[in-house]
């Protein structure tokens, strides 16, 4: 709560935030309502927000208020870079923004997304669905090792996470999964696909951990690796 409120009160300080509001007022169809939803929470949810995008206008499914965040942190703010990645690897896909906005650079791009949590894969599935099989959508969670394991799933679905990795388990409810292993999952994407431009993990503490369990011979293959930490988003050239 404490760094919402100092996020809150920094915003207007943060050349950033002009960017991505600039970014809304532009792609956005009904700009004023999606920066009135952004930053003041307002609106009635589930709510569909349409975009402009390279390949034509974009509909995405938004199921909570707290998913407006992601929407601007990928399309607007452009956290994962701006880029037009051919083959990406969503490593925590949550309900697809961040896939869809991949999908949505070209008319070409290939997206395999990793999502354990139900009710996230339902969104997901229906955000990505316009590209067709240009989204491989893997319905596990990605981990150091493969095995079995206790995942913390929240209400929202945007805060779920391994639970070895979770600060604490205040309302989220646990349930038993079986991961695969990171390492295994790269290589099957390499082989099938030939190159993997980027990956992206956001996987609500467990980020660090999956980063360091990718050996230096698919790190080499792997154009860029950008995962979330604390303070940000951090990127990792090969």
């Amino acid at each position: 709560m404490v760094t919402d409120v100092r996020r809150r009160w920094s915003a207007p300080f943060r050349p950033r935030n002009y960017r991505a509001a600039w970014s809304t007022l532009t792609t956005s169809r009904r700009p004023v309502d999606a920066l009135d939803r952004y930053v003041r929470g307002r609106g009635d949810y589930p709510w569909t927000v349409t975009l402009r995008t390279p390949v034509g206008p974009l509909e995405l499914l938004v199921p909570h208020p707290h998913d407006v965040r992601t929407v601007n942190e990928v399309f607007h703010r452009h956290d994962y870079g701006a880029g037009q990645p051919a083959v990406v690897v969503d490593i925590g896909g949550n309900i697809g923004i961040s896939a869809a906005y991949w999908l949505s650079r070209s008319a070409t791009s290939r997206v395999h997304v990793w999502e354990p949590v139900p009710h996230n894969l339902e969104t997901l599935r229906h955000n990505v669905a316009p590209f067709g099989d240009r989204c491989v959508v893997h319905e596990a969670a990605l981990a150091p090792v493969a095995g079995p394991a206790t995942f913390l799933i929240d209400p929202v679905g945007r805060y779920s996470g391994l639970a070895e990795y979770q600060s604490t388990t205040e309302g989220r409810v646990a349930v038993e999964i079986r991961c695969e292993a990171v390492a295994d999952a790269l290589t099957v994407v390499l082989e099938r696909e030939g190159r993997i431009d980027l990956v992206k993990v956001d996987t609500e503490g467990s980020e660090d951990a999956i980063v360091a369990a990718i050996p230096p011979h698919l790190r080499a293959a792997i154009g860029e690796i950008v995962h979330e930490y604390p303070g940000g988003v951090r990127r990792i050239r090969s």
